[in-house]
């Protein structure tokens, strides 16, 4: 038996593992491994809960955003007593030595001013045992950082010569979990490399909330044909970070 399954085990409360992502396709394929699964509407968020193996465990999508992740984390982590986060996602590459797909375990999560609390040294070890995962930081931008010459600013005011990723919701998740007490993992799957440039700038899409309006986003690409193909393998290239992150997480929690 784990650890984890051990904790789950003598808890004696129905405690669980939450896995928190902005995005519902960066969970699917992990929920497609879920046992007995239950789906229950938890006001803004839909949770899953059901089994990993003999892992107890509840996942949810919050929404893309500071904003989103904020309200969705709340909500989750007030409804649920678990005993610790697993925060799931893409990422863009800031430092160029990391390839599209490689997932960072985070030992340091950044809101842009400075770390939010530090992440759970055990999973934090336990993660890195993992097959495909290098330890790194993860910071947290208010906006999506698109192009070659943003990242490299973000990369370079993180000190650079680090494994190191940018995303909208880690810091949000992480800072929930510190003040409520529970400890908390990031992984990060790399979307997209440092030295490459998004199809679109993704910031004009996102409504007041900092969601990505993703209806408008469809209309743009329907006027503008030739960026479908690019749109369609960024979409393909989540989806294999998806499947990556399930991988990763199952063994965290299973073997």
């Amino acid at each position: 038996m784990s650890s984890i399954e051990s904790q789950n085990a003598t808890s004696g409360m129905g405690k669980k593992i939450a896995v928190v992502a902005a995005l519902q396709e960066e969970l699917t394929p992990l929920g497609e491994r879920i046992r007995n699964p239950v789906s229950r509407r938890l006001d803004s968020i839909e949770t899953t809960e059901g089994l990993l193996g003999d892992v107890g465990v509840v996942l949810a999508a919050t929404g893309d955003g500071e904003q989103a992740a904020e309200a969705g984390i709340s909500l989750l982590l007030a409804d649920q007593q678990v005993d610790a986060l697993i925060v799931v996602g893409v990422a863009g590459g800031l430092d160029p030595t990391l390839q599209a797909g490689a997932i960072v375990a985070a030992r340091a999560v950044h809101n842009g001013t400075g770390p939010v609390g530090e992440p759970d040294q055990k999973w934090l070890g336990r993660a890195l045992e993992q097959e495909g995962t290098v330890e790194g930081t993860v910071v947290s931008s208010s906006g999506i950082a698109v192009d070659r010459e943003s990242k490299s600013r973000l990369w370079m005011e993180l000190g650079g010569g680090a494994p190191a990723v940018v995303d909208l919701e880690s810091a949000t998740y992480a800072l929930e979990a510190v003040t409520r007490g529970i400890p908390y993992l990031v992984l990060r799957a790399v979307s997209d490399t440092a030295d490459e440039t998004l199809p679109l700038d993704f910031n004009r899409f996102r409504g007041p909330d900092g969601r990505i309006d993703r209806n408008r986003v469809l209309r743009h690409a329907l006027l503008h044909p030739h960026l479908l193909p690019r749109l369609l393998a960024l979409r393909e290239r989540v989806q294999e970070c998806a499947r990556r992150l399930a991988d990763v997480t199952e063994s965290l929690l299973c073997d």
